[in-house]
């Protein structure tokens, strides 16, 4: 005889069925009392109590930044107040690429910094002086203020004061 044959596969099936219905009545048996926690575990604050200070999460890492300039002076006498350039800044003509990049600490205030010569400086216009370096304070808001000094760095500006740089004497070419 050949073909298919049902009544050969009804008792195989039904022997399945009556095992697995077994297995799922002697879980729970076999499986003890469950525990919520660990013993000695932290248990989990009363309802209306404070909550511990969590670190804020975020979805991806935060760029790296750098401390650049860090002064006990106000920030108002750091450098020069620049009228147009901030009206620039309150456009969007004038900014940091990555706002806070790089970073001024004057007494209490933080200020974004930019390169005159194009690091961290988004300058379509063209406006920046390559020996200059830009303090942006609110510089992603419409209140922008933008502030220069001159970059004392001898490979920026050789007529920096070459005492104030690291190698005391400007930096040699080997």
């Amino acid at each position: 005889m050949s073909g298919f044959d049902a009544r050969r596969m009804v008792v195989p099936l039904a022997a399945c069925w009556l095992y697995g219905l077994a297995l799922l009545g002697a879980a729970p048996a076999l499986a003890g009392a469950l525990e919520r926690t660990e013993p000695g575990h932290q248990a989990p604050p009363q309802p209306g109590s404070s909550l511990p200070i969590a670190p804020p999460i975020v979805q991806y890492a935060l760029p790296s930044q750098w401390m650049t300039i860090r002064s006990k002076e106000d920030w108002r006498k750091a450098g020069k107040f620049e009228k147009e350039l901030s009206k620039d800044c309150a456009a969007l003509r004038f900014n940091e690429i990555e706002p806070m990049r790089f970073r001024a600490y004057y007494k209490g205030e933080v200020l974004g910094v930019a390169f005159g010569h194009g690091l961290n400086l988004n300058d379509p216009g063209r406006k920046a002086d390559r020996k200059k370096i830009y303090l942006f304070r609110n510089g992603d808001s419409t209140g922008c203020t933008v502030q220069s000094m001159d970059n004392q760095d001898p490979r920026v500006n050789p007529a920096g004061n070459q005492a104030a740089t690291p190698a005391a004497g400007g930096f040699k070419k080997y």
